[in-house]
């Protein structure tokens, strides 16, 4: 049965239409500006009619699986749950961001997800075909370079095709994301609060003194992943030397997260899809110190976001750039939508209100202070409607 959308403000990306109309048909859009067909007929009255938005990093998952230290949800149960509120986020696809981070002593509080056995779980429970699904799933590893005695079971997970996205992280203290080490203790002291300061110190100088992956074994992973159709990522570039090797030598397109604005320009000519987080866009700044990622934006050189580890910060993210930067709504969108999809190699499916592409799409009232989702549709069916009260609820007193 087809659905038609009418009176919507549909963003393409390079225009908006304005009360306009879309079919779908057998879960894909089949028109544009058309008349409605026979069937389902929705009423955006004005609301924009966008791409879900593509989340191609977010390590949320950890929060959905373990809410507190120790205390650990059902896997299947937490995913179901987290789908519920990624699609009323507006997220259509997430590709959920698990960390082979080497669990020791030094490496903070303990989480459940970066546990081996745990962490395969959730893999297989990501990956299990499920009729009932809200959203579209992918699974991104965030390879840190400290563990080496993950390498054989990357490579085989790699190889039953559960990964669709590979990250090279190296989180040691002094470079990357960490360099201020006076900002990598603050963080370490929040994981671990009743930490003492030199137990604190022991902690980095215990990561500093990490063995790596040599580098011909990450030639090695990203040979097989390019082999294998695997997106390859480097993570929080911090010289000309790493975006370089990472993109000349392993071949990764997209450099999550730079920390400095000339790295990000320079990982932007060399051909790659620069991430910036949409938090970072929310607060101005990055939690870690590093650079703005709305400067960047606007300097044209972060060309795509993600929730990082915030996703209701990636429809906000949009609309205030578009709000207090001045840019078109049209360029926002892409950078959730479009660009994110590219830089994945979903574009042809994914991405874009665009006629042959599977029908993933929200319906957003942009009409308040903080815009917010009306309707999401996943593969042409109605996942999510929300009906918004016009008055407040106020209890009397002593209720």
């Amino acid at each position: 049965m087809p659905t038609t959308i009418i009176n919507a403000n549909i963003i393409l990306p390079d225009e908006i239409l304005q009360r306009s109309s879309l079919v779908i048909e057998d879960g894909m859009i089949d028109r544009i500006d058309a008349a409605a067909g026979h069937g389902l007929v929705i009423d955006a009255q004005g609301a924009y009619l966008m791409p879900g938005m593509i989340d191609i990093h977010s390590d949320q998952i950890e929060q959905a699986v373990e809410p507190r230290p120790g205390s650990v949800i059902d896997i299947a149960y937490a995913l179901q749950e987290q789908e519920k509120q990624l699609v009323n986020h507006g997220i259509t696809t997430m590709y959920q961001s698990l960390s082979m981070w080497k669990v020791t002593s030094s490496s903070g509080r303990r989480k459940a997800a970066r546990e081996s056995e745990f962490m395969q779980r959730l893999v297989e429970e990501i990956r299990r075909p499920d009729p009932m699904r809200l959203i579209n799933h992918a699974l991104h590893i965030r390879l840190d370079l400290t563990n080496l005695d993950i390498v054989p079971t990357l490579i085989k997970m790699m190889e039953d095709g559960y990964i669709s996205l590979l990250s090279f992280m190296d989180h040691t203290p002094g470079q990357g994301q960490y360099r201020d080490t006076d900002k990598h203790k603050e963080i370490l002291k929040g994981y671990s609060p009743d930490a003492s300061d030199e137990e604190i110190d022991a902690m980095l100088k215990q990561r500093m003194q990490a063995p790596k992956i040599p580098r011909e074994t990450m030639v090695e992973i990203a040979d097989l992943a390019k082999e294998l159709g695997i997106s390859l990522a480097s993570h929080d570039d911090d010289s000309k030397v790493k975006v370089d090797f990472v993109s000349g030598v392993l071949g990764a397109t997209i450099s999550e997260f730079p920390v400095e604005l000339e790295i990000a320009q320079y990982a932007t000519k060399a051909g790659m899809t620069t991430l910036g987080g949409a938090p970072n866009v929310l607060n101005g700044k990055s939690h870690a110190g590093n650079m703005s990622a709305t400067e960047g934006i606007l300097d044209g050189s972060i060309t795509a976001m993600c929730s990082d580890y915030y996703p209701p910060a990636m429809l906000q993210a949009v609309f205030q750039l578009h709000r207090q930067q001045g840019m078109a709504l049209y360029d926002c969108v892409n950078l959730v939508t479009l660009a994110p999809a590219r830089a994945v190699g979903i574009d042809g499916e994914v991405g874009s209100v665009a006629v042959g592409k599977r029908a993933d799409l929200i319906l957003v009232d942009a009409q308040i202070e903080y815009p917010r989702l009306v309707t999401a549709i996943t593969g042409g069916n109605v996942a999510s409607t929300l009906s918004y009260a016009r008055t407040a609820c106020v209890l009397p007193k002593g209720a």
